[in-house]
């Protein structure tokens, strides 16, 4: 049996699939993985352990057997807190089979074999009954499904199916609730990710200013989410434009829909300016009250924020479909529209309500120019990096003369244009 692995190109920064032999060593694509991460993850191991904890007790408290069920359960790490918090019996889902395999020695060595059963499948293929894999419907659903996006790794499609096939009605949730968070900002540097800012070149005729055509400059770009650390990022780098709102949130105990939707919320700038960047994150109620909160906040939302580091789950960039000047108290409305996996979002000036929702298209954006499909986001920031271009722009000036003849060698490289127009006579 073949197995696809997923690898990032060096060179373009995407991510690629390569298949894989029977006989390829697993362990190798473990330990690249985000596993340890999650595993050195203080606060969100301790936040989930309260939790289960909680949550095995308010099932015991009603006269029931606490029944888990653990969809994405890796090394069985949460399946184990909630058979140390007490759980009767707990089924830990796994569909990454060497994975699934780790996650059965680890649940032996630890004592937990009478009281958890690993099942290698995925949940969608996980039967309820005498004959299948789980004997009844959990009342307890514990899951770790989340990405930057919160809902990138399919959370909302599984969450769907568990309580329709897989748990009981109204069984208990860690977490228990999910909560989005925008802020709307104004930022030259992430803007600097996603548009090609005009270039400025000093030739020996006079300046020339290379921009980008207007299909580029028009175009929506891609909705995938540019995940980044943003407690890295200085407070000099955005001009912050709306105050901190929530813009939706999910309560995992109870029916979740994965159908395509949006969500709007009106906003007021607390400052004027280009509305460029949508700064989103998270938090996990891990129980009913909110008093378990596992937050992403970025430090100056929450101070404390900066003291947890997370490979696994940092904060998000969205691009608006372009840069949207506005004012100082005026009102806007916020869109986000969402499919099953991503998240993207759109700015319109306040009107009728039914006439915003008919500008509303929950249709997935479409790079036009075809720029974002060939440029990453690191692509862009580099060919937007002025003083990369003056070094460029300065070796060039060196070795050209007017009978020149260039050959580029490169994948969307500025430099045919840079040596054209510092007067190569001929650039191929």
């Amino acid at each position: 049996m073949k197995t696809f692995c997923g690898r990032a190109n060096p060179t373009t920064g995407a991510m690629e699939w390569l298949e894989e032999d029977e006989n390829y060593d697993y362990h190798q694509e473990i330990a690249r993985s985000r596993y340890a991460d999650m595993l050195h993850d203080k606060d969100r191991n301790v936040k989930y352990y309260q939790g289960i904890r909680a949550a095995v007790s308010r099932v015991k408290e009603r006269g029931e057997k606490a029944i888990v069920l653990d969809i994405g359960t890796g090394t069985g790490l949460l399946s184990m807190m909630a058979a140390s918090a007490g759980a009767d019996f707990c089924y830990a889902v796994e569909v990454f089979k060497p994975m699934a395999n780790a996650a059965v020695k680890i649940v032996e060595k630890n004592g937990f074999r009478d009281k958890i059963k690993v099942i290698n499948k995925h949940s969608t293929e996980v039967t309820v009954g005498p004959d299948g894999d789980m004997q009844c419907r959990a009342n307890i659903l514990v899951t770790e499904l989340f990405d930057t996006e919160l809902i990138g790794e399919g959370a909302l499609p599984t969450y769907e199916h568990a309580h329709k096939y897989l748990v009981q009605e109204g069984c208990e949730a860690v977490p228990h609730r999910a909560t989005v968070y925008v802020q709307l900002v104004e930022s030259k540097r992430m803007w600097s990710w996603n548009k090609l800012f005009p270039v400025h070149v000093e030739a020996e005729d006079g300046e020339k200013i290379i921009v980008s055509p207007s299909e580029m400059e028009n175009c929506p770009g891609v909705p995938s989410v540019c995940d980044i650390q943003l407690n890295q990022m200085s407070s000099s780098d955005f001009t912050i434009l709306s105050d901190v709102v929530t813009m939706f949130s999910v309560d995992f105990s109870k029916p979740v829909r994965s159908a395509s939707t949006y969500y709007r919320v009106q906003l007021e700038p607390v400052k004027s300016g280009k509305a460029q960047i949508v700064l989103s994150w998270w938090d996990i109620d891990m129980d009913p009250s909110g008093m378990i909160n596992c937050t992403m906040a970025p430090y100056w939302v929450k101070s404390t924020s900066a003291f947890q580091w997370r490979d696994h789950w940092m904060q998000c960039v969205y691009f608006l479909p372009n840069e949207e000047p506005v004012l100082q108290g005026e009102k806007l409305h916020l869109t986000a529209c969402r499919d099953e996996y991503s998240v993207w979002y759109k700015l319109q000036k306040a009107r009728g309500e039914e006439e915003n929702k008919a500008d509303v298209r929950v249709e997935s954006p479409v790079c036009r120019c075809q720029a974002h499909l060939l440029w990453n986001r690191p692509r862009f920031g580099e060919l937007n990096d002025q003083n990369r271009t003056r070094q460029y722009i300065k070796s060039l000036t060196k070795v050209l003369k007017t009978d020149s003849v260039c050959l580029c060698i490169s994948d969307g490289s500025l430099l045919p244009v840079l040596a054209h127009y510092l007067g190569a006579k001929q650039v191929q």
